[in-house]
């Protein structure tokens, strides 16, 4: 613009001076130089425009680009939001569910250790009850052992017998009193009844 101005004085200088006694030769010249230099201006102008409309053009492309690629932006933001609230749901569900996994498993854990203690009391009852049932094993077999001995010990001496008064028989129909067992009849009665058990 400034030289387009500078064109403009100059012309209007030649146009005062043209009437000044300044030759007509002369003044075409003058003209075809200011001719030639607007136009110089002017494609030089036209040449800037162009260059600026190229990068203007350019520049949209970029602008467009830059649309596009926000938009896949946004929209890859919302799909992320919306996994980011499903997984958010997804993760509450799983920690109530570990939650729950570790109140059962405490429970189950009480229960264990019950039963691990009602097992040990179990065990320790056997045990007594086994040691009980040796010792009356033994005390069983030293009875058998005993009671072996007493009936193969040999027979006390006869003993003289008295004459004893007459007594008077018992009618016949009374029955005769048994006869009383000896020692050794004992133990085997004894044995044959703990036998049984």
């Amino acid at each position: 613009m400034k030289k387009i101005a500078m064109l403009l004085v100059t012309a209007g200088t030649i146009g005062m001076l043209s009437g000044c006694g300044i030759p007509e030769e002369e003044h075409n010249m003058i003209i075809e130089d200011l001719k030639t230099q607007h136009q110089e201006e002017v494609d030089k102008l036209k040449g800037e425009i162009e260059e600026q409309k190229e990068l203007v053009s350019n520049e949209k492309k970029k602008v467009r680009q830059g649309r596009i690629e926000l938009d896949d932006a946004t929209e890859r933001i919302q799909d992320l939001q919306q996994k980011s609230a499903q997984t958010s749901k997804e993760l509450a569900a799983e920690k109530s569910k570990v939650s729950k996994l570790e109140s059962e498993l405490k429970i189950t854990k009480a229960k264990l250790t019950a039963a691990e203690e009602r097992a040990t009391e179990a065990e320790t009852a056997l045990n007594t009850l086994d040691v009980e049932h040796q010792e009356l094993k033994r005390r069983f077999e030293m009875f058998k052992k005993n009671m072996s001995s007493i009936s193969t010990a040999p027979a006390s001496a006869p003993v003289a017998v008295e004459a004893a008064p007459v007594v008077e028989a018992a009618p016949a129909s009374a029955p005769a009193p048994a006869a009383p067992k000896t020692d050794a009849e004992k133990a085997s009665s004894l044995l044959e009844q703990m036998g049984t058990l």
